[in-house]
């Protein structure tokens, strides 16, 4: 493929059928909204995972963990391309490729930290103990190791070799494979028709239909009094997680390149867009909030701060103030032994009469 095919305008024409202006705006908005609600959920749960050792030591944890961060990250570079279409209406095509191979790393990271998050949860429910034999830190650490630099690896040799083959650096109103590839030759266009085959072709299929077949064998569960998850807190979370999963593998498989070409129009990218953004929204609280472990970790956080926060007053309060309340405190604690009137009062005179012993005992 040549210039000549590259500055054809008919491909654009089919693609494009809503005012750019418009277009980006919508997109902007909505990556925008996702990107900040992703965010505002995203925050505690990391807090919370990172302050407890002990949960980091769990695998769904440390998967959710890198999930949480990736999906963060994607959103924020898919943001920031929007935010720059929007302000220049269109960018070159080397820009275009740059942040296409971004977008797909982040989306194999996010595909296989999805699926290794469904085979762990489904292998801890069925087989718990032989579970506990095979999982632990030191065989964790290696695969999604492997996942982030599997997944950079590929892009970063597909992006090298698409850019040291361009033939055409124009302006492009749409950033999109499609517009992209016609702009390439030779071992360029053989190299980002294989990461796209690779990405569209093997690795999305193997990872959804991993993922389907996990919760396929968790929903047999419930069958039967005998299943192990009859309870409806597990019902809802099933539920859910196949929501978070319908929502995000959708618009994944229509993004794909492999399809024709009236899937990838305006107004079906910017559905696709709105309900992919709503399935990564949907991780946090799907994994994170649902887990009555985190649930406990984020209840933990507010009674210390309000602990220290009172450490903090009782350093500039008067020292007759402070006595009286280290009598209440006694009088709470040590000196409630009678609930009459006569025995209270014996209680807070001998609390008093302690008092000024230790403190008649101090040295000043």
């Amino acid at each position: 493929m040549g210039s000549t095919d590259c500055n054809t305008t008919a491909l654009q024409e089919t693609l494009t059928q809503m005012d750019s202006h418009l277009y980006y705006l919508v997109k902007l908005i909505s990556l925008c909204v996702s990107c900040t609600l992703n965010t505002l959920l995203s925050i505690p749960l990391l807090v919370a995972i990172i302050r407890a050792p002990s949960l980091l030591h769990q695998t769904r944890f440390f998967i959710l963990t890198h999930l949480l961060c990736c999906d963060n990250i994607q959103l924020m570079l898919l943001t920031a391309k929007a935010a720059l279409l929007n302000w220049r209406e269109g960018m070159r095509v080397a820009h275009c490729l740059v942040f296409f191979a971004a977008t797909q790393a982040f989306t194999m990271v996010d595909l296989l930290l999805s699926t290794a998050l469904a085979l762990d949860r489904c292998a801890a429910i069925k087989w718990p103990l032989k579970y506990n034999l095979a999982v632990y830190p030191a065989r964790r650490r290696s695969p999604i190791a492997a996942i982030w630099s599997l997944s950079a690896l590929i892009s970063v040799v597909s992006l090298g070799i698409s850019l040291s083959t361009m033939e055409v650096n124009a302006s492009r109103p749409r950033c999109r494979a499609l517009i992209l590839a016609p702009c390439l030759s030779g071992s360029g266009a053989l190299a980002f028709n294989l990461f796209l085959t690779v990405v569209s072709g093997v690795v999305i299929p193997i990872c959804l239909l991993t993922t389907l077949a996990c919760f396929l064998l968790l929903c047999w569960d419930t069958r039967g009094r005998g299943g192990l998850l009859r309870s409806r807190r597990a019902l809802v979370t099933l539920g859910l997680q196949a929501i978070q999963t319908l929502f995000y593998s959708v618009p994944v498989v229509l993004d794909s390149p492999l399809l024709p070409i009236w899937v990838h129009c305006d107004r079906l990218d910017i559905a696709t867009t709105t309900v992919y953004n709503l399935g990564i929204s949907l991780i946090p609280l799907v994994y994170g909030y649902r887990s009555r472990e985190l649930q406990r970790r984020m209840l933990q956080v507010r009674p210390a701060a309000v602990l220290s926060s009172t450490s903090d007053r009782n350093v500039f309060e008067p020292r007759w103030l402070h006595q009286l309340n280290r009598v209440n405190n006694l009088n709470q604690v040590d000196c409630q032994l009678d609930q009459t009137t006569t025995g209270q009062r014996m209680n807070q005179v001998s609390c008093i009469y302690q008092l000024q012993e230790s403190e008649s005992s101090r040295p000043h």
